[in-house]
């Protein structure tokens, strides 16, 4: 994922707020404590969804303790006493980096290309490290880049096509580890984030990607004018908001056992907000909240 799904601090109660800070920083913990300082580099609040996810879907609940970060010791901040789900969150950030690094590779542009040859030695050192302890996440990650290759490499793919490798292996992520009716909630709602994120980011590099002549599934569509940006912009909300109802049913079939709100304010208004950010390019965005003072 890639920035995409993150809370919406406007709407979150202070309490889930510091429980949320308190998640993302045990996962920040993970990797420092897996891996090497270098791997905190590639934290994202997209993984820290999966992290919640897998609180609210696990059985037994979890203990916070208060710990200062190694970053900044006056600041104190909420740490989750279960290592499990933040460690195998870790392994899969590293797969998922790895990954991405190999893209980057073969990417037409110099700068990616550049950053990712600078990096990828480290991260192929921690990459075996993790596919060695998550292996069923490995594969989920490496079928799905080979599928994803085999895909734009055809003439013209659809977004549902396009989307559905990335999406199916944050399905299988989320998933892993879950029996029965909260593995198949867990797997939509990760297929179902999964294809919401695809869709946005292939949105937000439209412009950059027709310049550099790279693939994108909305390569063909016209945004020559402002009038058609627009309908552009119109479109992308259309698909968005059927997905984040995949996303929103499905979460409720989880019927998860805690942090509820925090994971309905992330997948209803969080993703809203940043989705919204993206498509302002393209013309006028949904009317926004009303703002107002208190004397």
């Amino acid at each position: 994922m890639l920035g995409y799904v993150r809370a919406y601090k406007p709407d979150m109660k202070m309490r889930d707020y510091e429980l949320y800070r308190g998640i993302y920083c045990s996962l920040c913990r993970a990797l420092g404590r897996n891996y090497s300082p270098l791997a905190q580099l590639f934290l994202s609040y997209d993984f820290a969804l999966a992290c919640v996810l897998r609180l609210a879907a696990s059985d037994s609940g979890y203990g916070f303790s208060t710990k200062r970060c190694p970053y900044n010791p006056a600041k104190k901040c909420l740490i989750c006493g279960s290592r499990d789900i933040f460690d195998f969150c870790a392994h899969a950030v590293i797969i998922t980096v790895y990954y991405k690094l190999l893209d980057n590779l073969h990417d037409k542009g110099f700068l990616s290309k550049l950053t990712a040859a600078i990096v990828f030695p480290a991260v192929a050192l921690m990459h075996k490290k993790a596919a060695r302890l998550a292996p069923e996440a490995e594969k989920a990650v490496a079928d799905a880049m080979k599928l994803q290759t085999e895909t734009e490499a055809k003439p013209s793919p659809s977004i549902d096509e396009a989307a559905h490798p990335s999406a199916d292996a944050l399905g299988k992520i989320f998933s892993l580890g879950f029996e029965d009716c909260r593995k198949e909630a867990m797997y939509s709602v990760g297929y179902m984030t999964g294809r919401f994120v695809y869709i946005l980011d292939a949105a937000d590099d439209l412009d950059g990607d027709i310049k550099k002549g790279a693939f994108n599934p909305f390569a063909n569509c016209d945004i020559s004018s402002p009038e058609k940006r627009k309908a552009f912009a119109d479109r992308i909300r259309g698909m968005l908001n059927l997905t984040q109802s995949g996303i929103l049913e499905a979460f409720d079939s989880l019927e998860a056992k805690r942090f509820y709100d925090i994971a309905e304010n992330i997948l209803l208004d969080g993703i809203t907000d940043c989705s919204e950010k993206v498509l302002e390019k393209y013309g006028e965005g949904r009317e926004k909240k009303k703002e107002f003072f208190v004397e």
